[in-house]
């Protein structure tokens, strides 16, 4: 490792701008700059402590707590060092601080260099790993950040398709819920339609709960070997891998359609034309609701009590516990199957 360059906790301090954001943390000095945009709480936090040392506020679980996974992500960004005359040792003050250093933290779950590197083509690295499925899990839900947007395939095809910006859902979705619904009232009329509609709305959040845990998380259940981790991959593990990628944060319409297919399919020999319609139509819309909250969980920044607790109880599934806080859009189901956050309190009211 080359070593760091020294600055004076003075020089720092000039960096506090969104195009050149630095802060310390143990003495060591990060750029963070590139990181604004990402940064799951929002760039508003960053700057509120830029050119400042943060040792205290990532270990601060009342102001900004941080999971072991947040230190791990600050090596990418590290730069120099304190220089010898101001350094000092932040837990050797108080008794009361030292609990929260991070040095002290459990070294399960540190990210491994022998994994993925997200910097290149990710496809072909899972294709030709070997990894066992012990250590596939634990690095997958280790979150890692690069900037802008990972590369999944080389070939620029397949790699378009994986690519799925936050306004192509409701582009691609309303229509099709149009034509579902006017589809509908040629079997139906329109009371009947909106009352299934609202069936198949009330139903999205266990839906989007079984899907999320027995279909994205079915994890332990996948079989060893490098094909059933390059389809977890694919399906959700590259969302926990790279949970800020912006690009990854929407269902591609290939996936969401195929999805769409298996719920209709069986439908359609279980339910009349017509109320099927509605039901689907309800669901559909929900979805995209489902699909648009969860891209601003991770990039929005709001002040309302309700969609700050939602994106906290969100980043908890990502960066705490990837076992529990299922729901998205509410942890009404995760309360009924206790799946909560219960060690955090983190619910939604």
């Amino acid at each position: 490792m080359p070593e760091l360059t020294s600055y004076s906790r003075s020089d720092v301090s000039t960096h506090n701008s969104r195009d050149s954001l630095w802060v310390i943390s143990n003495n060591k000095i990060y750029d963070i700059s590139s990181f604004n945009d990402a940064h799951p709480g929002g760039s508003e936090w960053l700057l509120k402590f830029g050119g400042q040392d943060v040792t205290f506020v990532m270990n601060d679980k009342d102001l900004h707590g941080h999971s072991s996974h947040a230190f791990n992500l600050l090596d990418d960004f590290l730069i120099g060092q304190i220089v010898d005359s101001e350094k000092w040792d932040p837990y050797s003050e108080s008794s009361d601080k030292t609990s929260s250093n991070p040095s002290t933290a459990s070294k399960i779950g540190i990210a491994s260099d022998k994994f993925i590197d997200p910097n290149k083509p990710i496809f072909t690295q899972i294709w030709n790993s070997n990894f066992t499925k012990e250590f596939y899990l634990e690095q997958v839900h280790i979150p890692r950040h690069t900037p802008g947007t990972a590369v999944y395939f080389e070939n620029s095809i397949l790699e378009l398709l994986t690519r799925t910006p936050w306004w192509l859902v409701p582009l691609y979705w309303l229509p099709i819920i149009y034509i579902m619904y006017t589809n509908g009232l040629a079997y139906t009329d329109n009371t009947t339609m909106l009352r299934m509609f609202t069936v198949g709305a009330l139903i999205w959040p266990m839906f989007e709960y079984l899907i999320h845990r027995f279909v994205f998380h079915v994890d332990e259940y996948i079989p060893e070997g490098t094909l059933s981790q390059v389809g977890h991959f694919t399906l959700h593990g590259f969302h926990h891998f790279l949970p800020m990628d912006n690009m990854r944060l929407v269902m591609p319409p290939v996936l969401s359609s195929f999805l769409a297919v298996c719920l209709y399919v069986p439908l359609s020999f279980l339910v009349p034309a017509g109320i099927r319609h509605g039901v689907f139509c309800g669901v559909v819309s929900m979805y995209i609701v489902y699909d648009e909250v969860h891209y601003w969980l991770h990039h929005g920044f709001f002040k309302w009590n309700l969609i700050k607790k939602l994106k906290s109880y969100h980043l908890e599934h990502h960066y705490r516990e990837y076992k529990l806080g299922f729901g998205i859009t509410s942890d009404l189901v995760d309360r009924v199957f206790d799946t909560t956050f219960t060690s955090t309190k983190v619910h939604i009211e």
